[in-house]
């Protein structure tokens, strides 16, 4: 295990009171994925800045033993199977479902007015007597994901939505099902079940043409501002094509860019929260972005430590990380801070609304700015060089980052409720490139921006910048939706 850690100033390029980091061999990260760190506990976190807490809208107490009282880990469960059936290639696919699959089960358990402690995103579903929130907790689930399974295992999709494996998880969705039904008495059982499945399915019906699939059929235009029609050209900024050697194999570029054109969850428009402007390629505090990068992120950099050549595969490349560790550490803190099974699907409903939000305003901003990514900005400014980063290039635009937008959304909702500081035990991120430890989520959002210019991906001001959009997603997602009553 590693634990990120705060670096000091010393032997890093001097900056605007952000943080630059040296780095090393790329053969050194082996003998991190076998290290084993000691970690102490902290102090307890602080609760969120508001007062969330009991009984004023946030966490609250673990759950009474009732034999029907949702728990945390019923929610838990259904957030581990779903990540799993959507992986983190399926960014922005993952984004939309996890809001999918939570929303459900949060309006579901919230929707019969004897169990209701929070506000729904739809109107609630009419039920009469009473009905299990178990039951209908667990109906939701199953109808959401056995609904996506059928969609996208769909052999007439077109590429990148058929998804030959994903008929392969409806066993372990059929049987998770069933066992969070059992020993539910049969009446209370009957009414949950029909409330979750018509809660699911209505929230499924209104966001099946939220334009996921481009309906539209939308072209992506590539930058022509010094007009030689060469996408693979332009003038300082531009972004450009890239050689396809240095992104993902067989992505087009760039992918899901209509994603900027979704169908909003919680924003009144796609462009709603759109980031500032990115820097001019002369601006002096971009230039040292620009070097920051070039000497740090470079595949064979002699000045990357192995801690953080680490956190940039583990933000990336290392299965059950980078965008599904928001969801570890939500499961993790749900768990830690033992909230009932209401409070844990609201967070979790909160945190996935703030992600599926920041990942369409995060593409909406990139179409809007077309900024070049670091390989084409440091080999335009070093002709010949033939700079390579550490990581492959994504294929898309820059600006502002993704992963510290998307992700940071979920780390800034979760310290709504749990606060920035010191955690009673560190969050464990486990992949398997070994486990990434984090004293606390301002240390995790911190990482993420990190990670990406240590990977070659990003500048530091576009994942600064990237995290404070998603921040300020975060604030009108919290403010606004799933309030108590």
């Amino acid at each position: 295990m590693t634990r990120s850690k705060r670096v000091p100033n010393e032997g890093r390029i001097p900056r605007r009171g952000g943080r630059a980091g040296p780095g090393g061999k790329r053969g050194l990260v082996l003998c991190l994925f076998v290290a084993a760190l000691a970690w102490p506990l902290g102090a307890r976190a602080e609760r969120a800045a508001r007062g969330e807490g009991p009984p004023a809208g946030g966490v609250t107490s673990a759950a009474s033993p009732h034999a029907d009282t949702v728990s945390a880990q019923a929610v838990n469960d259904w957030n581990a199977l779903m990540a799993e059936l959507e992986p983190l290639s399926g960014f922005f696919m993952h984004t939309r479902l996890g809001a999918l699959l939570h929303v459900a089960m949060h309006d579901a358990i919230n929707a019969s007015p004897k169990a209701a402690r929070y506000r729904t995103y739809l109107p609630p579903v009419p039920t009469q007597g009473r009905a299990s929130p178990r039951a209908a907790l667990a109906a939701a689930a199953h109808t959401m994901l056995t609904k996506y399974i059928a969609l996208f295992s769909d052999p007439t999709l077109p590429p990148p939505f058929y998804r030959p494996d994903i008929a392969g998880f409806a066993p372990q969705v059929d049987a998770l099902y069933a066992a969070q039904l059992a020993g539910i008495a049969p009446g209370l059982a009957k009414k949950g079940i029909a409330l979750g499945k018509q809660t699911a399915t209505t929230l499924w019906n209104l966001r099946l043409g939220d334009g996921w699939n481009n309906p539209a059929g939308l072209a992506f235009e590539f930058p022509n501002n010094d007009g030689d029609g060469d996408p693979t050209t332009g003038l300082p900024g531009d972004y450009a094509l890239l050689d396809p050697a240095d992104t993902f194999p067989g992505a087009p570029q760039p992918y899901f860019f209509w994603w900027g054109e979704m169908t909003p969850w919680t924003m009144a428009s796609n462009d709603q929260f759109l980031s500032p402007p990115p820097p001019a390629p002369d601006d002096p505090a971009f230039r040292q972005d620009l070097e920051e990068v070039r000497l740090y992120a470079e595949d064979d950099s002699a000045v990357r430590t192995p801690e953080q050549t680490f956190a940039a595969l583990w933000w990336e490349f290392c299965p059950g990380s980078g965008l599904p560790a928001a969801y570890t550490f939500t499961r993790q803190l749900v768990t830690d801070f033992a909230l009932d099974g209401h409070d844990a699907a609201r967070v979790f409903a909160l945190v996935t609304l703030a992600q599926a939000d920041a990942m369409i305003s995060n593409v909406n901003s990139k179409n809007v700015y077309q900024f070049w990514r670091p390989i084409t900005a440091i080999n335009f400014s070093y002709p010949g060089s033939g700079w390579k980063p550490f990581m492959l290039t994504p294929p898309n635009q820059e600006y502002p980052a993704g992963h510290p937008m998307v992700s940071g959304a979920a780390l800034h909702m979760l310290i709504k409720f749990f606060g920035p500081g010191q955690l009673p035990r560190p969050l464990v991120g486990t992949s398997q490139c070994g486990d990434l430890l984090l004293d606390s989520l301002a240390d995790g959002i911190e990482n993420v921006i990190d990670a990406r210019v240590w990977g070659g991906q990003h500048f530091r001001g576009s994942g600064e910048v990237g995290s404070q959009t998603g921040e300020q997603i975060v604030h009108h997602v919290h403010e606004n939706f799933l309030n108590p009553l």
